[in-house]
């Protein structure tokens, strides 16, 4: 009997220890998922960058085309940059996650499908090659999608 209890008490020791590294744990994986989350954001600007060169005429058909599905790859990563607790300032201070992401989690995951649509519509206009089209798909990815989702969950510091 004294043995059970005496396990039972090193078990809920051993629990609350493992519970407390865990907290260390997620606060350093916090800072890992900010930081890559802002890469994965940055990323996409630059892919948003080759496409309005090319509506500009000062970039290629095939770079605008390596951006447009680049979005649709990095558009499809967003919820997996956003697990619960992951929440923080971006580390240059000027952006912050609002709790709203993690609230009403179904929203978020509605945003994000529908800037990956956006995307998908963008890379088919590209695709096309129709100077005309382009534009006016870049421009509702911006709006509806990029834009959307940043005016819902992200909130300006700066």
């Amino acid at each position: 009997m004294k043995s059970s209890i005496r396990h039972l008490v090193l078990a809920t020791i051993m629990t609350f220890t493992m519970g407390g590294l865990g907290g260390l744990c997620l606060a350093q994986d916090k800072e890992t998922v900010i930081k890559n989350r802002e890469a994965l954001m940055k990323g996409q600007g630059k892919d948003l960058g080759s496409v309005k060169a090319f509506i500009e005429g000062k970039g290629e058909l095939a770079q605008a085309e390596v951006g447009a599905t680049g979005l649709i790859q990095s558009t499809t990563k967003i919820p997996e940059l956003f697990p619960p607790g992951s929440g923080g300032t971006s580390p240059d201070g000027k952006y912050a996650t609002k709790p709203v992401i993690w609230t009403d989690w179904n929203k978020f995951l509605e945003a994000q499908k529908n800037a990956h649509a956006k995307a998908e519509a963008l890379l088919v206009a590209v695709k096309s090659g129709n100077k005309d089209a382009v534009p006016a798909a870049w421009d509702d990815l911006l709006k509806n999608g990029c834009n959307a989702c940043h005016d819902t969950f992200r909130e300006r510091l700066n």
